[in-house]
């Protein structure tokens, strides 16, 4: 068994406390070298938590790894992240990939140059029922769907703050139901939308195909988190349901999905899929600004 690829974490807030620190102490595919964030106090923290260092320069960080994993706010993740390529590590990235289009393909440009790897925490792509939904999506010859992520995420919490009630659920988890609607019918090439980002926003995307599908984001409904994408077609329909998911298993995914990209394997949560998932983000919170919701 090869040794675990070393890792270091940037960021401290919720994300890196709950998720991504957790899973990649865990290993042993992985093992995190130490901690960095632009809040030190924090940072020391979370390495107490996860029984690493925390550092006060970001280069010293990059000193004890060959993998950086950014866990940070998305206006803050581009210069980051291009710092990490430009210094030869390999990526874990958080969706978005940042707060516009611009700072987005930055993050594309800087991996390109750079030569490295990079993954994106696009997180249902490493739920071992995607690929399942996929195939059969594929087999049923689809003729449309629709999909749905609901939660109460911002109404109390841990993600009940900061960007994400200034952005609401469009930049939050538009990322995640574009990307499933993708999975099940193709890529999405015109994408209409309605309705309030702190509210129920609802799309109507067509696909290169020429199918079609409705999707629904809302985070602010006292309802059960429910994440998922069904597809009709001639064959019959395709579901896939989020909430089944075996933790161990999907923690064993990301992990060795990075991994592979350390290795030089593409996988399809990539940087690329990542910009063109945010420039559809892009052109749905520029419909609601349009429609004064924004």
């Amino acid at each position: 068994m090869r040794d675990p690829l070393p890792v270091g974490l940037v960021g401290s807030g919720p994300w890196a406390r709950l998720v991504t620190g957790p899973v990649l102490a865990a290993g042993p595919q992985t093992r995190v070298t130490g901690v960095w964030s632009r809040r030190p106090k924090h940072a020391a923290q979370l390495a107490t938590q996860l029984g690493v260092s925390s550092y006060l320069e970001l280069d010293e960080l990059f000193a004890t790894c060959d993998a950086v994993a950014i866990a940070v706010a998305p206006a803050a993740q581009p210069e980051l992240a291009v710092r990490a390529a430009q210094a030869g590590k390999v990526l874990l990235l958080e969706k978005p990939l940042a707060a516009d289009v611009a700072g987005a393909r930055a993050i594309v440009d800087a991996v390109g140059a750079a030569g490295v790897g990079a993954l994106v925490m696009l997180s249902y792509r490493f739920n071992p029922g995607l690929d399942a939904f996929i195939s059969q999506a594929e087999a049923v010859e689809p003729l449309g769907g629709r999909g749905w992520f609901v939660s109460g995420a911002f109404l109390q919490g841990p993600f009940a703050h900061g960007w994400r009630l200034e952005r609401g659920a469009v930049l939050d988890v538009g990322p995640h139901l574009l990307d499933l609607l993708e999975a099940g019918l193709g890529e999405i090439v015109d994408v209409r939308a309605a309705g309030h980002p702190l509210g129920w926003v609802s799309l109507l995307c067509l696909h290169a195909s020429g199918a079609t599908s409705t999707g629904s984001l809302c985070c602010t409904s006292a309802s059960e988190s429910r994440t998922s994408v069904e597809v009709f077609g001639h064959g019959g329909p395709a579901l896939y349901d989020g909430r089944v998911k075996d933790e161990t298993q999907w923690a064993d995914q990301v992990r060795n999905a990075l991994v592979r990209v350390a290795r030089g394997h593409e996988h399809p949560a990539n940087v690329r899929r990542a910009l063109h998932l945010q420039e559809l983000i892009d052109s749905v919170e520029a419909q609601l600004r349009w429609a004064g919701e924004v």
